[in-house]
């Protein structure tokens, strides 16, 4: 497959915005407008991002579209929009995030080539209001892992252990128990002792998409992956 760029993206040609009303600090606006090929909901997901110039994006539902035509309306909630005027509005799936592109097509993006080291963790037990079905299993009781030293806000849920040791609400620090990070785009672990590609923000990329995606900008993997 070819390299692919922004420009290869679907558009939208904003011919209307409507401001609605406000409500909690978020305004409503709906946006009237044409893509530039037609675009239908994917499955039972009602919303995806418009990417606005080179580093903004907003979250739109679908209000309406046309069944034979390109003709849409979408709904964003938002405290404000960003500058629009004279920029391309271009369609990302739902199933990525807008920093996944800004991330590969940024040459000064701040990449390190670095060695992944596991961290202490910490693990809390807690009990969920919702039974959740995990791999044939009815799991209620839940693990949630976060770095000790916080660098990040991220965490992580498991199905807590049958016999956890640890009572509801509880803490414990785990030696070495945030022993991987997930590649942006692909998702893989990156293993302590894994080199892989780190940026200022405790974001990791595997070397396998850093060197056919970051590398060109190639931004096929909105298709590949």
């Amino acid at each position: 497959m070819s390299r692919k760029t922004l420009v290869d993206f679907p558009t939208f040609r904003l011919t209307r915005l409507n401001r609605g009303e406000t409500r909690d600090g978020l305004t409503t606006f709906e946006f009237e407008g044409e893509f530039d090929r037609i675009i239908k909901p994917v499955a039972e997901i009602t919303w995806f991002w418009l990417l606005i110039g080179e580093r903004h994006a907003v979250c739109v539902q679908w209000k309406s579209f046309g069944e034979d035509t390109r003709a849409a309306t979408v709904v964003a909630h938002e405290k404000e929009l960003p500058e629009m005027s004279g920029k391309t509005l271009y369609y990302l799936s739902p199933g990525w995030d807008p920093v996944n592109v800004w991330m590969v097509l940024d040459k000064q993006w701040g990449w390190q080539h670095v060695r992944f080291q596991a961290v202490d963790a910490v693990a809390e037990t807690y009990q969920a209001k919702d039974v959740s079905m995990v791999d044939g299993r009815e799991v209620k009781t839940w693990t949630k892992l976060q770095r000790a030293d916080k660098h990040t806000s991220t965490e992580r849920y498991a199905p807590a252990a049958e016999q956890a040791s640890l009572s509801s609400g509880a803490q414990q620090v785990i030696p070495g128990g945030w022993d991987h990070e997930h590649c942006q785009l692909c998702r893989g672990h990156i293993d302590h002792g894994d080199f892989g590609y780190r940026d200022q923000d405790e974001l990791w990329m595997c070397e396998s998409c850093y060197n056919k995606y970051v590398k060109s900008h190639d931004l096929s993997f909105v298709d590949e992956l």
